[in-house]
């Protein structure tokens, strides 16, 4: 079963964040969860599926497809027992607390996303769309070295299948 969902919300305009791990809109475009574990509420040996593509939405969220290959979990996404998205963000800090990297090791499927405005959705319902075919796909992307595709007129990362 596919999924789709926004993984954050849009950051504020002025570039802050509220938390070392939020995404800022330069970070959320670049951002690229294709391939990437779909986890059980961050659950590293429950793996229920596989990020398939990531792009920024129409209002400056990162908006995510996802697999779902684990028939429980596909069920508690139907039942609406799990609506909530949450990016498995890594940080490495120096010892004064400032951020060097800031990267997605996993995207997890839960009860009740930490980030307001989170969620997924399976793609049969009425917002959804089928993801292209991958010969429909790619053209290079202007900000960084991937390969990107055009999915319901926005920039995607590609990702190999």
């Amino acid at each position: 079963m596919q999924i789709r969902g926004t993984a954050h919300p849009p950051p504020p305009r002025n570039g802050s964040r509220l938390e070392p791990s939020d995404l800022t809109a330069a970070e959320i475009c670049s951002t690229n969860l294709g391939g990437k574990p779909l986890l059980y509420e961050h659950d590293g040996q429950t793996r229920v599926g596989t990020c398939l593509a990531s792009w920024e939405g129409n209002d400056g969220s990162l908006r995510i497809a996802a697999s779902v290959d684990n028939p429980d979990t596909q069920r508690q996404i139907v039942s609406g027992k799990l609506r909530g998205l949450s990016l498995g963000t890594d940080l490495i800090t120096n010892p004064s607390g400032d951020v060097l990297y800031r990267g997605q090791a996993e995207l997890s499927v839960c009860e009740e996303g930490r980030r307001e405005r989170t969620w997924c959705e399976p793609s049969g319902t009425a917002h959804a769309r089928p993801l292209p075919r991958a010969a429909q796909l790619a053209r290079p992307c202007a900000r960084c070295a991937s390969r990107i595709d055009t999915i319901d007129g926005r920039t995607v990362h590609r990702v190999a299948v």
